[in-house]
């Protein structure tokens, strides 16, 4: 038997988990938690906001929908809890949205005339992002960010398309990718386009969504007209007809979550 001494100590990084540490701490704090599990309509989103703003509430703990688009002059202190997982996503934007939410946060606090203070909880604090944001340094983080883009191959350099293959059997879904990227291969063939190329088929970050498992299939060519002629294509070949239970094609994915 293998024994250790170090004590464990249990940790958990949704919002329910936040609240429930603040109110340990600050039991006399008025706390309200915005998330999916809270709102359950639009309703109620607004009546919590009309509350913060009439000082009802003295804490709001929630997911990025508190930092964006809300103005309350006298908010003092914001606090991002594990900025880590926004820029350790697989999604090429990862690090373009973190930017984006520090620099929302940070603007939510010191409004009025009593300054501001905003805390960033990561495990990485080198990070380029991370540090571009801190210091609002727009210009610095865009150069950066297009550098790596450019060197990598991605938006905007490359145009991107997705394709997100369901089944409830999740060696379906991924046979039926596997077999997509044949037909795509020789549709590319086929066009001679000789820039464009696929990644995947790969699990979805998300991979498992209401009982469906989630195979994707990354498609780059180097420009618009290449992939319009390649789409054009695919669906004139009825490539696109598959068995997994649904197909979404995506051109320009905002997300690839």
């Amino acid at each position: 038997n293998v024994t250790c001494g170090e004590k464990l100590v249990q940790v958990g990084l949704g919002t329910q988990r936040v609240e429930t540490l603040l109110t340990e701490q600050f039991p006399r704090a008025r706390i309200q938690r915005v998330d999916s599990d809270t709102m359950s309509h639009r309703t109620h989103y607004q009546r919590i906001v009309d509350d913060f703003e009439a000082r009802k509430i003295d804490v709001l703990v929630g997911t990025q929908m508190i930092a964006k688009g809300l103005d309350f002059p006298f908010v003092s202190f914001v606090g991002v809890v594990h900025a880590d997982t926004a820029a350790m996503a697989t999604d090429f934007r990862a690090h373009e949205r973190l930017f984006q939410l520090i620099t929302q946060v940070a603007g939510r606090a010191g409004r009025a005339d009593a300054p501001g203070q905003v805390v960033v909880q990561t495990m990485t604090p080198e990070m380029p992002a991370l540090s571009f944001a801190l210091r609002h340094d727009y210009p610095a983080f865009a150069e950066a960010e297009l550098k790596v883009r450019q060197q990598v191959g991605f938006p905007p350099f490359r145009r991107l398309a997705r394709a997100v293959l369901m089944h409830p059997r999740e060696e379906r879904a991924r046979h039926e990718a596997e077999a997509l990227v044949v037909r795509i291969h020789s549709a590319i063939e086929a066009l001679k386009l000789a820039e464009a190329d696929i990644l995947g088929p790969n699990p979805c970050t998300l991979s498992r969504l209401r009982g469906r498992y989630r195979y994707d299939v990354l498609v780059r060519t180097m420009n618009a007209s290449d992939m319009r002629r390649l789409t054009a294509r695919l669906e004139a070949d009825g490539a696109l007809r598959t068995k997994a239970e649904s197909i979404v094609v995506d051109v320009d994915p905002v997300s690839l979550a």
